[in-house]
């Protein structure tokens, strides 16, 4: 039987729970978590994500994400494709970071948005690292009880708006939030609803409608890159068909790598599309992205 398909459309709020290969760590160092809050913010960029609430743990993340569009897969496959690399070559290991498919329940934001940033935030709580969790330096918890913190990363409004009053109320009773959950201990278990969704009946019964509605084929924005192209060779003088065509041009490989970087981050286009357009192997495409997201220099162009 194959997997189930993810449930995705424009707007969609996930909880997400990504673990290390056979419970291993998924971080050996501080260095490792501050990339991996690195490559969060590039990938938000990218794909235009709002990050409502993460945490950090040893052997696991929990993210709390909404997806502009219904594209949760390729965000997904995105950062943990680099995550991946950067950490087998930080600790010069090989295989896979990540145990197996991600976890992800597709989250109700009108009704338990508040309650899925606060267990998210009480993770380093349910792990006995923390047993105030605002204390704990890897989760978002300071975004939403630090009344001046304005870390770009997280999208604290939507929550804190529901505690009403000015910015440093609004942290001040999230903070109490999250002590009277603390308080009361108990049952820490999702209301998972239909092994799916975090949420009632009624939630999961409209999921369950668009599963059943036609999804319509992703379309390859080809003319926004050919737009970006032809505004990169204007710039820089060179011919569209220089950067396009087969034939190694020294003189080209930096516009070359600004075109390709700039068509993969505006459109979102894949890797696979993206060598198909410029006429080279995915890996070089990669290797130019990667050059480019470094500042550096590819290795072939």
């Amino acid at each position: 039987m194959g997997r189930p398909k993810r449930i995705q459309f424009a707007g969609a709020c996930y909880l997400v729970v990504l673990q290390g290969n056979n419970r291993q760590d998924l971080f050996l160092s501080n260095q490792d978590r501050r990339q991996f809050l690195s490559l969060l913010r590039a990938c938000k960029d990218r794909f235009a994500l709002k990050v409502y609430a993460y945490a950090l743990m040893a052997g696991r993340v929990e993210l709390l994400l909404e997806t502009i569009q219904p594209n949760l897969s390729n965000v997904m496959q995105a950062f943990n494709t680099q995550y991946t690399k950067y950490f087998n070559a930080a600790h010069n290991a090989v295989g896979h970071v990540f145990q197996g498919r991600y976890k992800a329940w597709v989250v109700d934001k009108e009704t338990h948005l508040s309650e899925m940033t606060r267990w998210v935030h009480l993770a380093c709580v349910r792990d006995g690292l923390k047993d105030k969790p605002w204390r704990y330096q890897w989760s978002s918890c300071a975004a939403y009880v630090e009344a001046e913190n304005r870390e770009p990363l997280v999208d604290s409004e939507a929550v804190l708006r529901k505690f009403s009053g000015p910015r440093l109320k609004q942290s001040v009773r999230y903070m109490q939030y999250l002590k009277d959950r603390v308080k009361a201990g108990g049952d820490d278990a999702l209301p998972v609803v239909g092994g799916l969704a975090i949420g009632g009946e009624a939630f999961l019964s409209r999921l369950s409608e668009k599963l059943e509605e036609p999804v319509a084929p992703r379309a390859v924005p080809v003319e926004a890159a050919r737009r970006i192209i032809a505004e990169v060779a204007s710039r820089h003088g060179v011919a569209e068909e220089k950067i396009l065509g087969r034939l190694q041009w020294r003189e080209v490989t930096a516009v070359r790598r600004e075109a390709v970087h700039r068509v993969w981050k505006e459109t979102r286009m894949g890797v696979s599309d993206l060598a198909r357009l410029f006429q080279r192997t995915p890996s070089a495409i990669s290797q130019l992205i990667r050059a480019a997201e470094e500042g550096g220099r590819p290795s072939m162009n």
